[in-house]
């Protein structure tokens, strides 16, 4: 004897009295055996020990399950297209990977679209009673990624609409609108991701031409010390050098070693403004690989300055204040990186929600 568990999603059936013996599963475990048609937990593991998974992964596949929950009770031929896209999206999470995965996003964007899109469709097949659910998510996104004047969001915050839903007797048009916005305001947020993407890429590589940069001027002061003079000398005393002994190759490393190190304590400062995001994309990281190269060239140019003589009334007289300066111009690094991580901050904070350019649209039309 056994009675029906009711859930909004999901029914399932389970022993009526506390006494009742429970069924066997093929695996020899304890409870009730599943059915022919059940699914797998929307949250057990899928993957294995020895196998390495990406947190985009894990949260891609989570998300298929709960979508194929939500479509379980469509009739199959109606929902052929939600489960082609599902589909794709669980393929698109498993390796093996194409190649340069880390720097084109290609298995990410793509499980992501497909995932949306399947989304953006359920709206259109799913039953009258459980469609007001979507037209509040849909809502919710508008509002976050629409602008106010955009036409998809007047015709989703049509009153006579929401109406319609709360009777049951919502129409195809209506299911299209709510589609649509869903679509709309989804497809904008992956384009932020996209966009931040693109940031990403292009402060590794400006990392990796300061990093070519500081390895040409060391190969350069190593192989030509004149090019490079550091040192300074004073009437009648011995030069004074970032090395500690005569003019050589070692002055360079020196002062690009210290202007690095200046270098990488902003990157730990900076890291007090980083905020955590949902993207795969990192930009945190980029940058403290950009601030780390860029501080030894700031500090050899910085240094090779002071040492022209043509900063008035400052010379470095001792190995000490060398230092100490080369420590301060790797430092000073900050004031052009934090040009770049204003910008890259506002992609960042783009993509969890708001964006600037829906916010300057509702901004021009409350003032017209």
């Amino acid at each position: 004897m056994t009675a029906q568990i009711s859930h909004p999603l999901v029914a399932v059936d389970a022993p009526a009295a506390r006494g009742a013996r429970p069924q066997h599963r093929p695996d020899g475990r304890a409870g009730a055996a599943p059915g022919p048609d059940a699914l797998p937990a929307p949250h057990a593991r899928w993957w294995s020990h020895s196998t390495r998974v990406q947190p985009w992964q894990v949260e891609v596949r989570h998300r298929v399950d709960d979508l194929e929950v939500q479509a379980r009770g469509v009739p199959a031929p109606r929902r052929s297209d939600i489960d082609a896209q599902l589909a794709a999206a669980r393929r698109a999470t498993l390796p093996p990977f194409p190649r340069r995965q880390w720097w084109n996003g290609t298995s990410i964007e793509t499980a992501w679209s497909c995932v949306h899109l399947a989304q953006s469709q359920l709206p259109l097949v799913v039953a009258d009673t459980a469609l007001a659910r979507y037209v509040v998510d849909a809502r919710r996104r508008a509002v976050l990624r629409l602008a106010k004047g955009d036409p998809v969001r007047l015709a989703l915050e049509d009153t006579d609409l929401a109406g319609r839903v709360q009777e049951g007797a919502a129409t195809d048009e209506d299911r299209v609108t709510v589609g649509a916005a869903l679509q709309a305001a989804l497809e904008i947020g992956d384009d932020e991701h996209r966009r931040l993407r693109d940031w990403r890429n292009r402060l590794l590589r400006v990392a990796a031409l300061a990093t070519v940069a500081l390895a040409l001027t060391l190969v350069v002061a190593g192989t030509h010390p004149g090019f490079l003079p550091l040192c300074v000398a004073e009437a009648g005393a011995a030069p004074v050098c970032p090395g500690g002994g005569a003019p050589g190759a070692d002055d360079a490393r020196v002062v690009a070693f210290l202007g690095a190190l200046g270098g990488a304590l902003a990157a730990i400062v900076a890291m007090r403004r980083a905020s955590p995001g949902a993207s795969p994309y990192r930009i945190t990281p980029a940058l403290s690989l950009l601030r780390v190269p860029l501080g030894g060239l700031t500090a050899v140019v910085g240094v090779l300055l002071v040492q022209s003589g043509e900063v008035p009334g400052l010379a470095l007289t001792r190995v000490s204040q060398v230092a100490v300066f080369a420590l301060l111009f790797g430092f000073c690094q900050e004031l052009v990186t934090r040009l770049l991580e204003s910008r890259a901050r506002v992609v960042q904070d783009a993509t969890r929600g708001r964006t600037s350019k829906a916010d300057a649209h509702d901004v021009a039309t409350d003032e017209s």
